[in-house]
């Protein structure tokens, strides 16, 4: 069993040792160590908080193995983009000219920068050790947060995002780039990655083109990579697009990934998640496994085996799950099915 739990400051040197490993595109786990920091505490600050609506809070989790106590994944929430600073995508739009006198009609493609997103919760910051993208590890990275969500609804907005990482090479080089940001901010890409994080992002508005890009005039290197996740993205898109995220035809400025998004409410663990309470902890519990959540004293999220009485709406767990967990009979879980047809008891 794996647990997921929120962050703390003595997660640091942990996340910075994973930071620095994840490679570039990953742009709000940072390599810097000091802005590392100053997200934590930011992080830590916002579970502390009474929420009625959000504002500016971050929530940064990490997954841990607990056998050896490592800290072998990260996942985030933003609860409101724009508040703190503006959050930029393009906005991929088809245009059309027609010609009545030669008859002739010419559809075409830009890419205008927008800040449409506003207001909008962003989950972020999702990597997962590669000894551990395994037995669905990367499901209760992406997904726990979700549950969190179930928790906590009114600490999130109405729509939810995910700006997913875009198409590199094996060098690291990015085609997007290389054909438009490379022209107007005279850096390398992970060097633009990195500015967009430590800085109050003044330098897009100041360096983005104003006007917009014609798609066709592209070379077709980054034409083909337009809505086009990494390779290693791959597994945490499909998992977004079983919750319910769509593409809709917004695009990170830098390396072109897509940004998904989905309505809080649609979000499918979330939608399938009941509250049980726990009538007894059994030394071991044959059941279909679940993902399973509890709040206090802090946030924890597992898989586990769950046994299930939806008319009573309680729940058994084994001694294990519980000591992960940390909880106790009559406490309340979140409990939601692990996959697409484990929801016999979470019938609407």
């Amino acid at each position: 069993m794996m647990l997921f739990r929120n962050a703390t400051m003595d997660d640091l040197d942990a996340i910075h040792h994973l930071a620095v490993n994840a490679g570039i595109g990953i742009t709000t786990l940072s390599k810097d160590k000091a802005t590392l920091e100053k997200r934590l505490q930011w992080a830590c600050d916002s579970f502390k908080k009474d929420i009625k609506k959000p504002k500016d809070e971050y929530y940064f989790f990490v997954l841990v193995d607990p056998k050896t106590q490592e800290i072998v994944g990260t996942s985030a929430i933003e609860s409101c983009l724009g508040t703190r600073l503006p959050f930029y995508t393009y906005k991929l739009s088809t245009r059309s000219r027609f010609s009545k006198n030669l008859n002739i009609r010419t559809d075409y493609q830009v890419l205008s920068l927008v800040n449409d997103k506003h207001r909008c919760s962003e989950i972020c910051t999702l990597f997962l050790h590669p000894d551990y993208r395994k037995n669905n590890n990367g499901q209760l990275l992406s997904r726990a947060r979700f549950l969190f969500m179930a928790h906590y609804p009114k600490r999130f907005a109405d729509v939810v995002i995910a700006d997913m990482r875009g198409f590199s090479d094996e060098n690291g080089i990015s085609p997007f780039w290389e054909a438009v940001g490379k022209h107007f901010f005279h850096m390398s890409f992970s060097k633009a990655d990195e500015l967009t994080l430590v800085t109050d992002k003044q330098l897009i508005a100041d360096l983005m083109p104003r006007n917009p890009i014609y798609v066709c005039l592209l070379p077709k290197s980054a034409q083909a990579v337009i809505g086009k996740p990494h390779p290693s993205t791959v597994p945490a898109l499909r998992i977004l697009e079983q919750e319910g995220f769509r593409y809709h035809q917004y695009i990170d400025i830098f390396d072109a990934g897509p940004t998904m998004e989905v309505k809080l409410p649609d979000i499918r663990t979330n939608r399938l998640s009941q509250q049980l309470t726990i009538s007894s902890i059994s030394d071991t519990v044959t059941s279909q496994p679940y993902l399973v959540s509890h709040t206090h004293p802090q946030f924890k999220a597992t898989i586990a085996e769950v046994m299930i009485n939806p008319e009573l709406k309680t729940c058994v767990i084994s001694k294990e799950t519980a000591r992960l967990l940390n909880c106790s009979i009559k406490d309340t879980l979140c409990v939601s099915p692990l996959t697409v047809n484990d929801d016999a008891h979470f019938k609407e």
